[in-house]
């Protein structure tokens, strides 16, 4: 074979090389590009309940695959006795795992409601009937003094109408606040005895909320807990 006939060869294998170079480097890229995005979460507590986008996957740890058209997904973890926290998860986060961890709920754990037994008592009107042969004036000290062994102080003291209101008693926790007021109104009914109508008013938000994101809370604070009960004995008792 002349030098001619070898170079012609050299010169097709290595047009044929570069070639197969150029195939496999853009096969490469092409698996890249359709391999899924895969970043695997793991919650604190174990237990955590996680949903994406709305729907529930998994308990503790779950694998999210990415599709092409997809940049973020909304992850929702949930766990008995902790904050529910929502994440974004990014599609081009360089981690191939990321750790959710959850809050203690501090004002659940600090706090009965209507899974307490005999605590169903947030946002409900209680009456209380006065002792029988006990003036007006004392049953006014004894609301009174019962309120303000519990709150600093009071907002509304009509007694010709029979209405007390306190002002907000304030408790802060590490990511919630809590708020709690007392309301006492004289009650109209057919009973012989004097009868007063008594709520507790809850209301909770978030630490970084603003003051006006205050909603109603289903749960009174155990420092609360106990006034019904002392309004019921201090005005219940005869003279």
């Amino acid at each position: 074979m002349g030098h001619s006939g070898r170079s012609f060869i050299n010169y097709v294998m290595r047009r044929f090389f570069n070639f197969f170079s150029l195939c496999v480097l853009f096969f490469c890229m092409t698996s890249n590009v359709m391999a899924a995005k895969k970043i695997t979460i793991h919650t604190e507590p174990s237990n955590a309940t996680i949903s994406i986008d709305g729907a529930e996957v998994g308990v503790g740890s779950y694998t999210v695959k990415f599709g092409r058209n997809v940049d973020f997904y909304v992850v929702k973890v949930s766990a008995p006795g902790y904050l529910t926290k929502t994440f974004r998860l990014l599609k081009n986060n360089p981690s191939k795992t990321v750790l959710y961890k959850l809050s203690p709920d501090e004002a659940m754990q600090n706090s009965r409601g209507g899974d307490d037994a005999g605590m169903d008592m947030a946002n409900k009107w209680f009456e209380v009937t006065c002792g029988k042969g006990v003036s007006e004036d004392e049953i006014w000290k004894r609301l009174m003094n019962v309120s303000l062994n519990y709150f600093d102080n009071i907002e509304i003291k009509d007694k010709d109408a029979g209405w007390i209101r306190t002002g907000w008693k304030t408790t802060t926790f590490s990511e919630q606040v809590v708020r709690t007021q007392l309301e006492v109104r004289v009650s109209f009914n057919n009973s012989e005895a004097p009868t007063y109508k008594v709520r507790l008013i809850s209301e909770i938000r978030g630490i970084m909320d603003g003051v006006n994101s205050f909603v109603k809370y289903n749960r009174v604070l155990n420092r609360f807990t106990s006034l019904i009960d002392e309004l019921q004995t201090s005005i219940a008792k005869g003279q």
